[in-house]
């Protein structure tokens, strides 16, 4: 009967033990992500800037070089592509991790996006058409 309460006791000193051995290596792998922030930064800024270039080829440089605007359901749709491409480009490891850093996959995907709303409202190619195509007053309207 003794024999039996101490391989209890054992096994559950070796669980805790285990568990208080996983807790701390999820801290501090969180906080060693945290510190090397600029690292992660620059690796999820190369995917973005690889990602956008070819969007911004393949279906936005039209409507840059018109001058005009991407309706908001084409915008959309753009968008998603965008996020998809960004996503595939880092890969479902890099994807974990940034999910873990960013705290979860709706808050870094909403990164994700606002990264490509911001360059797509400094497009300077669709800028420079508007100042070639339009006097000061139909400027405005845009």
């Amino acid at each position: 009967m003794f024999n039996i309460i101490v391989l209890i006791l054992g096994i559950l000193f070796f669980i805790i033990s285990i568990s208080l051995i996983i807790l701390y290596i999820d801290r501090n792998r969180l906080s060693r992500m945290t510190e090397k922030f600029t690292d992660y930064v620059s690796v999820l800024e190369y995917h973005l800037v690889k990602a956008y270039d070819i969007i911004y080829k393949d279906r936005i440089l039209i409507y840059s070089l018109e001058a005009t605007k991407v309706d908001d359901k084409e915008f959309n749709i753009i968008s998603k592509d965008f996020v998809y491409l960004v996503l595939k480009f880092i890969g479902p490891n890099l994807k974990d991790q940034f999910v873990e850093l960013y705290g979860n996959e709706e808050t870094f995907i909403f990164n994700i996006v606002e990264y490509f709303n911001t360059r797509i409202e400094k497009d300077e190619i669709r800028e420079r058409a508007k100042e070639n195509l339009f006097t000061e007053d139909e400027k405005k309207l845009f």
